[in-house]
Order: structure tokens, then C-alpha cells, then sequence
């Protein structure tokens, strides 16, 4: 089954960093891509309309930066 939780960070990037520990800390499985090295990640993000990191994306549904509560909210309804 393919991953319903996406992550969109950038190379040196702190509110990537804080997403990624955030999602890890609640024990979340998703799937990192890094846009800054690997391209079609990019292009990716940018055909979802989005054109900054980090993004969140949750069966479709998007949180753009880090919004910790937006983000346990969006997680929660995963369970």
C-alpha cells in the first residue's frame, strides 16, 4: 500500500526539521521528499500548487509550514 503522508522539506530548512521531529516523535509513518535533491519532487509539490516547504500533504490535504496543531489535527484523523 502506497504512503498516505507526504513530506515535502528543503535542504536547511528549520521548520522542515521541526515537521520531520514532530511527525517522529508521534510515531508517524511517511515518506520524505527532498526537494532540494531530487527534482521531480519538486515538480511534484509545484503541480500540487505549492511552492514552499515544509508541506504536509495527508490524503490530499495540505499543511503548509510548520502548524503543529494543524498537523496533529490532520494526524488524528488518520487513527
Amino acid at each position: 500500500m502506497e504512503n498516505e503522508v507526504h513530506v515535502y522539506v528543503s535542504d536547511e530548512c528549520d521548520e522542515c526539521d521541526r515537521m520531520v521531529d514532530l511527525l517522529n516523535k508521534e510515531a508517524v509513518d511517511y515518506e520524505l521528499k527532498n526537494i532540494s535533491s531530487d527534482k521531480e519532487h519538486l515538480r511534484e509539490l509545484q503541480k500540487q500548487h505549492v511552492y514552499a516547504t515544509p508541506a504536509l500533504i495527508v490524503k490530499g490535504k495540505k499543511v503548509l509550514g510548520f502548524q503543529e496543531q494543524r498537523i496533529k489535527q490532520l494526524l488524528n484523523r488518520l487513527i
